[in-house]
């Protein structure tokens, strides 16, 4: 039997840099990945050998010094190990036939609106106004160098937006500023990306994201997904560690109401002082461990959740440079529902052609992703798994459906650019669970609704001593970034308990 101070199930970004943390604090730490690469949704694939395909990334905020994701990437010990690459816009959208590309300067984006929404010039003045007070409520409540006690004195004071806000939709905070649909509509144009529409999205998730995107800059890291969750795997086997691929976990051990050890689908047996599940709670807690260790209400109460969307994806490798056919944008959104209720029930019954699309362009984002700098590019919309039949039959026959829809729009946008496929794969929801094994391919983990986000999202401490959630289904949320302070949080955390267990 091997022993390690802490055991990781599973290796998204939570897992990851929860391990890669407490690699740095000294701890020898052991990660089991029933995949055959780390990184969770935070992965790479080939195909052919020519084509390497970013499963997830689009954009990640905060990476200048003294930000949030600089700060956590430099705790795990990845931000020398990683080259971010800043983006030449946030995205592009398609609004009313005609295309608009969104400024990376704030002043330049609220001219922008301005000009758009003449109507609305003093309320969008205010917003951004209150969105700056905003940012800097959150600089100060994420400083490291500000004693807890004295935040917890002057939060009244220093977060009045970030106490209001915590209780508000989307959609409520820009009624506060604007009545214009259409404005609201085009300001929170992103929020597929956090996975419900504006009436029902958590204020804080969209807001906290637009500062990335718009003050503290949006950037793509060089090689992709993969270089990130790389990067915390060289960190983890360098102090020490091990990251075990084609491991997969089949059983939590518990003694005596304490998480003291795992084993895997190969037989093999692991003790570990401290366990930590990047799993989603249902499987931790329904498939790797009996029922009878932790309380029935507990589960009760996160199965009453509601679980957040899936995505589907067309993977394209191209012959060709995409500027040959006019695709000269990193990310864009075509736009043909303006009111995201709409779009989201469309998408939500499965009618994709009503609904709105977007294209990343990893070209443009990294020439050198792929071997020899071939051209990739990916066209998504959020999607649910209950749109795909489980009868393999009629699945094929939908994910033919689907990429004859999705080809016919590509077309559509860039006429010609059909011919220059060389590689065609889709992802859906089923592709997503498979992978992942998260509850209905889920991206975002529970859905981001005001009623699960902040303190009322499940929290990373269980019930079992010494077992510890991490990831986006936990505190504070979905996304790389959610996901990055979630595990080193919790590493942080369990670094304290684990010296308090080791002096007593």
């Amino acid at each position: 039997m091997s022993s390690y101070d802490v055991l990781v199930i599973g290796s998204g970004i939570g897992g990851l840099c929860a391990a890669a943390r407490l690699s740095k604090l000294g701890y020898k730490v052991a990660v089991f990945e029933h995949h055959v690469r780390p990184g969770g949704y935070a992965t790479n694939f080939s195909r052919k050998g020519k084509y390497s395909f970013d499963v997830s990334l689009h954009g990640i905020a905060s990476l200048d010094e003294g930000e949030i994701c600089y700060e956590v990437f430099s705790k795990c010990g990845i931000m020398n190990r990683i080259t971010p690459l800043k983006k030449e816009h946030p995205y592009t959208v398609v609004w009313d036939g005609k295309k608009i590309v969104i400024p990376q300067n704030s002043e330049q984006y609220l001219n922008l609106l301005h000009d758009m929404f003449p109507q609305e010039k003093e309320g969008i003045s205010q917003l951004f106004t209150d969105l700056y007070s905003f940012n800097k409520e959150m600089i100060f409540l994420q400083d490291s160098t500000i004693p807890k006690s004295e935040k917890q004195q002057s939060f009244p004071m220093k977060a009045k937006f970030f106490m209001k806000w915590s209780q508000m939709t989307t959609e409520e905070v820009m009624k506060q500023y604007v009545s214009d649909e259409e404005f609201i509509s085009f300001f929170t144009l992103l929020w597929p990306y956090y996975g419900l529409p504006p009436k029902t999205l958590s204020s804080h998730y969209f807001f906290v994201s637009w500062i990335g995107y718009h003050l503290d800059g949006t950037y793509y890291v060089k090689g992709g997904a993969q270089a990130i969750a790389d990067a915390l795997t060289d960190v983890i086997n360098e102090n020490g560690g091990k990251v075990y691929l084609r491991q997969e976990v089949t059983e939590i051990i518990v003694e005596n109401n304490k998480a003291t050890g795992i084993k895997t689908k190969k037989g093999e047996t692991f003790e570990g002082k401290w366990i930590v599940s990047n799993a989603s709670p249902q499987m931790t807690f329904s498939k790797l461990m009996s029922e009878t260790y932790t309380d029935p209400s507990y589960r009760e109460d996160f199965e009453k959740l509601e679980v957040g969307p899936s995505v589907t994806q067309l993977y394209l490798g191209l012959k060709d440079d995409p500027t040959k056919y006019n695709l000269v944008d990193e990310d864009i959104v075509f736009v043909k529902e303006k009111d995201p209720n709409k779009d989201y029930h469309y998408l939500q019954n499965g009618h994709y052609e009503k609904a709105n699309l977007g294209i990343t362009n990893y070209y443009k984002l990294d020439p050198e992703l792929s071997p020899n700098g071939k051209p990739v590019i990916v066209l998504a919309f959020i999607d649910f798994i209950e749109n795909w039949p489980e009868n393999k039959e009629d699945y094929q026959l939908k994910k033919e459906e689907v990429t004859n829809y999705l080809l016919k729009q590509l077309e559509e946008h860039y006429p010609g650019i059909t011919s220059s496929i060389e590689v065609l794969e889709l992802g859906t929801p089923r592709t997503m669970q498979k992978y992942t094994k998260n509850p209905a391919g889920a991206v975002y983990g529970f859905a981001q609704t005001v009623e699960q986000s902040g303190l009322h999202r499940l929290e990373r401490r269980t019930p079992l001593n010494q077992l510890s959630l991490v990831g986006a289904w936990t505190r504070p949320g979905g996304g790389y970034q959610g996901a990055a302070v979630s595990g080193t949080s919790e590493a942080d955390k369990i670094h304290r308990n684990l010296n308090q267990l080791i002096s007593s």
